[in-house]
């Protein structure tokens, strides 16, 4: 009998093991199921891959009405993570807000009018909207991006800071002309990098978590041969000695996987930074050529790196995005591309290229920084951040961002690193 007993015991365990290996294992799968809200019957694909970005694009269609959301696997790799869906339609919209469980309930509201998808901020003043997210509330289900925001100014010594609406984990820095201020959701604290003060931020740049900022000669502030890295989280400061005289005629070409590259158009020398060892090394001269990225590496002539080229990656393969013009384009780590066109912000699934979602409008704005999935923007004297789940919000003031705005801000996500 215990023979017995124990025998059904380790065959328990085994059956156990081997359904863990089959979830732990598993590659992709593809699901094809309905959905049915109101008197409507949408229809759903459902794809896994662990292959590439460990996420679900889950594809949510009616007739016409088209809608697209990547979620990230938080799912065991199940199947079918799609559990409802709550929708409103009327005059010619449909919007959806889709219902992953309890835990899982992080998405946000999109809308479907004419054949052009709209997110929450785009139609939030829309009574059907407005209907819609008062029918969620009465369910239970809330978002950050409908409530209105109540945070209140804070005066540091150069900002107005509004903590409360900073988001969790990041580090805003605002450079003040020899001084660094650096603001997140416990205050703000300013940091002296330099002995001269710098009208025009050249050199500066924030790396990950590490300023990189010139130790200059004198008053001048042209020439150096050291940097200072300073680390904003830790909030201490090493100095790295580059054993030779930068000249004022350098400027930087781009910051790739966590390096700062410079170019020195006198000298005729491109350095690269790794703030986090604390090191440099020679990728530039009259022997080596110069480095260029542009999505990936190509050495070119180092004279061509005197007209002062800049990293910057080329979309223009992508037709859906190269035909809508845009005047900024960037990507995320793994399932988005975002671009600017026409003072309008949208989204992109890289698995469903045919399906831009408008993200939001702004047309007066100075500078634009985006970060994973957050757009930071210059109204004014102000600055503001985008973020699906959270809306549009104020996150600091200063003056003089009214006057020079260039190269003083800069956003470091702590909550992006592992």
């Amino acid at each position: 009998m215990k023979r017995a007993i124990s025998i059904c015991i380790l065959l328990f365990i085994l059956f156990l093991i081997a359904e863990w290996a089959v979830v732990y294992f598993k590659q992709d799968h593809e699901a094809d199921y309905q959905i049915s809200s109101g008197d409507i019957i949408f229809d759903v694909k459902e794809q896994y891959n662990k292959k590439e970005d460990d996420s679900y694009y889950i594809s949510i269609g009616h007739d016409e009405y088209q809608f697209g959301y990547t979620i990230k696997n938080k799912f065991n790799k199940r199947k079918q993570i799609l559990e409802n869906i709550e929708m409103i339609n009327k005059d010619n919209m449909i919007c959806i807000f889709p219902v992953f469980g309890e835990e899982h309930n992080d998405q946000n509201i999109e809308c479907s009018s004419g054949g052009n998808l709209y997110s929450y901020e785009a139609q939030k003043n829309n009574p059907i909207v407005i209907e819609f997210v008062n029918t969620l509330k009465e369910k239970g289900y809330q978002n950050a991006s409908w409530q209105e925001t109540t945070a209140e100014g804070e005066k540091t010594t150069t900002s107005t800071i509004y903590k409360d609406n900073i988001l969790e984990g990041d580090y805003i820095t605002v450079w003040n002309y020899k001084d660094l201020e650096v603001i997140n959701k416990d205050g703000a604290l300013e940091q002296n990098l330099s002995s001269y003060e710098k009208y025009e931020n050249t050199h500066g740049a924030l790396v990950g978590r590490y300023y990189i900022l010139p130790a200059y000669y004198n008053q001048n502030v042209f020439d150096f041969q050291e940097l200072f890295i300073y680390d904003i989280v830790e909030n201490s400061t090493e100095r790295l000695d580059l054993e030779r005289t930068m000249s004022q005629d350098t400027y930087i070409n781009g910051i790739v996987d966590g390096k700062l590259y410079y170019m020195d158009k006198d000298n005729l020398i491109q350095l690269e930074i790794n703030p986090e060892k604390k090191q440099y090394r020679v990728v530039g001269n009259t022997e080596l050529n110069g480095q260029i990225y542009n999505g990936k590496w190509e050495t070119v002539n180092i004279y061509d790196l005197v007209n002062e080229k800049k990293f910057q990656k080329d979309y223009s393969s992508i037709p859906e995005i190269a035909s809508k013009n845009p005047v900024m384009t960037y990507e995320n780590e793994t399932d988005y591309y975002y671009y600017t066109a026409d003072g309008n912000f949208y989204r992109l699934s890289k698995r469903n290229l045919s399906l831009p979602i408008l993200l939001f409008q702004q047309t007066s704005f100075k500078e634009v920084l985006f970060n994973q999935d957050t757009f930071y923007f210059l109204i004014d004297n102000s600055l503001y951040y985008y973020n699906e789940n959270y809306g549009k919000r104020l996150i600091l003031q200063n003056d003089e961002l009214r006057y020079n705005d260039n190269n003083r801000i800069a956003v470091y996500k702590a909550s992006s690193e592992k």
